[in-house]
């Protein structure tokens, strides 16, 4: 992994199923910054375990090698259902539970004690929506460049949010697609994603690519807009986006469900 002006640490997401698993890496500035615990972490409605990743950040002027955090005490609780779930390190720096089942629209609590240093978070899970379809068709802002479109119902009441994952090939792509229902509060919703902006990737014949729907709540899109802001911005030195959770750390705690679908461009 090359220098830039980010440091890159192994910050991310999804901990869902086999079936519909994928990771990415998010992109903080960590520019002449004390070291901090970066916490990774995420319930979703499919079928766990869920993993909680914690792990140290470095400086720029340090090799981007980020020391895994072990012996912390780490505990997801079902608030909802009064269900707590004591995680088991599996590897340096990686928790997963045990019992826990992710349910929609149930409260979910985050307690980390990582050598005396207490961070805790708290998370709804939104209703879950689920990807109607996918297909794909010739962006107009890339000649014969395709982009993808998932087409999802969005419920009502108003306020949801949305966070879309793309694997091309098996591979994650960077670009960050999130959306909320402010203009589209209960539409049927068929919007290609990118659209031949924000870093959007090339899809030619022959690629197969996985749309990962999720459903967030507004903290966890207010996350992902200040690090789409970040990385669209014309700075060397962006701010990191704000964490949800409490105690001084970077990174996220995440209750979200999921969808997802596969095209095979034609």
């Amino acid at each position: 992994m090359n220098k830039s002006n980010y440091i890159l640490p192994a910050v991310m997401l999804l901990a869902l199923s086999a079936s519909t698993s994928c990771q990415k890496v998010i992109t903080l500035n960590l520019q002449n910054v004390a070291s901090k615990y970066v916490i990774e972490a995420n319930v979703t409605d499919q079928p766990g375990p869920y993993t909680v990743t914690i792990t140290k950040s470095v400086s720029f002027t340090q090799d981007n090698i980020y020391p895994t955090v072990s012996g912390a005490i780490v505990v997801i609780k079902d608030v909802t259902a009064n269900a707590t779930d004591t995680l088991k390190e599996t590897t340096p720096g990686n928790y997963v539970t045990q019992t826990l089942v992710g349910v929609p629209m149930h409260q979910y609590s985050l307690y980390v004690n990582a050598a005396n240093n207490i961070f805790t978070a708290s998370n709804i899970m939104p209703q879950h929506v689920t990807m109607d379809t996918l297909y794909a068709q010739l962006s107009g802002f890339r000649g014969n460049n395709y982009e993808v479109v998932p087409v999802y119902s969005d419920p009502t009441p108003f306020g949801n949010y949305y966070h879309f994952v793309e694997v091309k090939n098996d591979t994650v792509m960077p670009s960050i697609y999130i959306r909320n229902d402010e203009l589209i509060n209960g539409r049927l919703i068929n919007t290609p994603l990118g659209g031949g902006g924000n870093g959007g990737s090339r899809i030619a014949p022959g690629d197969i690519v996985n749309i990962y729907l999720e459903c967030i709540d507004s903290a966890i899109y207010q996350y992902y807009y200040g690090l789409q802001q970040s990385e669209n911005q014309n700075s060397s030195s962006p701010a990191n986006p704000i964490s949800n959770i409490s105690g001084g750390c970077l990174g996220y705690f995440s209750a979200h469900t999921s969808s997802y679908g596969t095209i095979v461009i034609p």
